[in-house]
């Protein structure tokens, strides 16, 4: 074994310290978006009326991610390997904006098939709140989940299990969100589902980040795709429909969790 398989004590050294600041990033993260959901989070949760301020201070919590990795990556003099990666073919931009409603609409002719009558085949930004989400949520958090953090976790853990490892903080962060005028806190089965699910699509982000060069474009591109056809909203009862988009998004990441195994070409013998 030459001495170039065996990584160095830096080398090590940088791993660990990476991995702390992406630790870090997580707890920041975190703490910034359900600080600002609170107040919304706190009056569903007693059934109160919200204090007029709860609503704008919680679309501010979406920031949280990008918030988190300008803090930590400022003192690393880290903001352009951050902020900074953008090139790659506009194909990869135009398919990632498409991917969320390419992988529901197998779901639903499969229910259709069966016999079942969806409420929407699609689920678009209809309501001003929903465009300001898309633009909000996929720019805050695409820059502290992709930008900052899976890079760090891929080069220290793997691609697939740091993309998992992404996908379940990614859920969490969504804590506050969770909260509903209906049901007030989130069950814990609700939480187990994001985590499920969003774990999930972090293997698939994760594919198309790196097929796109790491693009961020191709990152906020995917993000968006999932609130031009945001099937969280989909009423609970289709019960049937859930499973069956769980099905398909399961089969889409074990593609893509093969895919990220893959050496690429110029790493094959």
């Amino acid at each position: 074994m030459t001495s170039n398989s065996v990584p160095s004590s830096s080398a090590r050294a940088a791993g660990h310290a990476g991995a702390r600041g992406v630790y870090g990033f997580f707890t920041l993260a975190c703490l910034i978006t359900w600080a600002c959901d609170f107040p919304m989070a706190l009056a569903l949760a007693t059934h109160t009326t919200p204090p007029a301020y709860a609503l704008p201070l919680a679309g501010l919590g979406a920031l949280g991610p990008m918030l988190a990795a300008l803090i930590i990556a400022t003192p690393r003099h880290e903001l352009r390997e951050v902020f900074g990666h953008w090139r790659t073919s506009p194909l990869w931009i135009a398919v990632a904006l498409f991917v969320p409603a390419a992988l529901h609409l197998p779901a639903t002719l499969i229910e259709v098939a069966l016999g079942g009558r969806p409420a929407q085949w699609f689920y678009p930004p209809v309501r001003a709140e929903h465009v300001a989400a898309l633009v909000f949520f996929s720019v805050g958090e695409e820059f502290g989940w992709r930008g900052f953090a899976y890079p760090r976790l891929a080069e220290r853990f793997g691609k697939i299990a740091g993309s998992l490892m992404l996908g379940t903080v990614w859920a969490v962060w969504h804590l506050g969100m969770l909260f509903t005028p209906e049901h007030g806190a989130p069950a814990l089965a609700t939480l187990g589902q994001y985590v499920l699910e969003l774990s999930l699509w972090s293997v698939v982000i994760a594919w198309f980040f790196e097929r796109g060069r790491r693009s961020m474009a191709v990152a906020i591109a995917l993000h968006a795709g999932g609130h031009l056809d945001n099937v969280f909203r989909a009423p609970e009862s289709e019960v049937r429909l859930r499973v069956l988009r769980f099905a398909v998004l399961l089969v889409a990441a074990a593609f893509a969790a093969r895919g990220l195994r893959a050496k690429p070409e110029r790493e094959r013998g």
